[in-house]
């Protein structure tokens, strides 16, 4: 094969992939800290995925972790991302671009636009970032992909997850139920309980109340908490409005070491929260710990027994 030269799609094997829409619908439930999260953990996992921030107004998890695309699509420009599979290649041997930021607004053109999520996820995982009050062409784009059969095809190698980020208040849970029912159940949810949402939610009544309960045990979801990250406001804010990482927060001078030690405590809980899944892979500088083991007393054999005697 001459150096350049595209690969034969036949010597491709294609690894499954999973597509992961991080939304909630109702604004300030904790959805971009969520993808902030769960981004920082597959990045130091080395975990190759693709980051579409779907937020037409401020995509600021993708301004954080992917500055140069993002600052692109804002000045009108397309991606130069060009990780695909050969038989995506154009006529002219070129590898597709994204001709701008993929979003969900209700216009016929970013519903095909948003189609490049399903050939981004043929090669690699997708995580799909939603800004509030798209739910509705957003569960139009699925209906239109025919996304439920797609994932009943026993050929189909891409599996979708939606991780609803709620801040426990009747209306949000609503959301929740809408969201699931939606789709018939056939998109698996991971309901994000965000105890760093805000709202002075009484997160024993949510328990008490029981209908997210419900729904989970109807279909076999899964549910997390998620962590409330405990820093000074003005930390929290300089962090958010300047798109920094968490990692290059805490290895900054203007961060003082009460506030690190904080930042590490939040992304360790979260890791462990989010890794829980089996979707997300574990922060690698806070895996879990395995389960303490008691030692078992020696018992002596036989033998050792009767030699103890003799």
């Amino acid at each position: 094969m001459t150096k350049n030269a595209i690969p034969s799609p036949k010597a491709i094997t294609l690894a499954r992939s999973k597509i992961i829409i991080i939304g909630g619908e109702i604004g300030g439930v904790g959805k971009s800290m969520t993808a902030r999260a769960m981004v920082e953990q597959m990045i130091a996992a080395n975990h190759p995925f693709y980051l579409i921030d779907a937020d037409a107004s401020t995509p600021n998890v993708g301004l954080t972790y992917e500055k140069e695309m993002y600052e692109r699509f804002r000045a009108g420009g397309t991606s130069e991302k060009t990780n695909v599979i050969p038989t995506m290649y154009g006529s002219d041997g070129t590898p597709p671009v994204l001709q701008g930021q993929i979003t969900f607004t209700g216009n016929a053109k970013n519903y095909f636009e948003a189609d490049q999520i399903i050939v981004l996820a043929q090669t690699k995982d997708v995580v799909v970032v939603l800004p509030s009050q798209v739910a509705s062409y957003v569960q139009h784009w699925i209906k239109q992909n025919d996304i439920i059969g797609m994932l009943a095809d026993p050929e189909n190698t891409i599996d979708v997850y939606y991780f609803f980020v709620t801040n426990g208040t009747p209306e949000s849970i609503a959301l929740f139920a809408e969201s699931v029912e939606s789709c018939q159940g056939k998109i698996p949810h991971v309901l994000v309980k965000n105890y760093g949402a805000a709202t002075n939610i009484n997160w024993s009544w949510f328990d008490y109340d029981k209908k997210a309960a419900t729904i989970l045990n109807k279909y076999g979801f899964k549910s997390l908490i998620f962590p409330e990250l405990e820093v000074l406001p003005e930390v929290k804010t300089k962090i958010i409005s300047e798109n920094i990482s968490f990692s290059s927060a805490i290895g900054d001078k203007w961060m003082s070491p009460p506030s690190k030690r904080r930042i590490k405590k939040w992304l360790g809980e979260a890791t462990i929260a989010l890794g829980s899944t089996d979707l997300v892979p574990y922060h690698p500088d806070y895996l879990p710990k395995p389960p303490e083991t008691s030692e078992l007393p020696k018992i002596a054999t036989n033998v050792q027994a009767v030699e103890a005697a003799a």
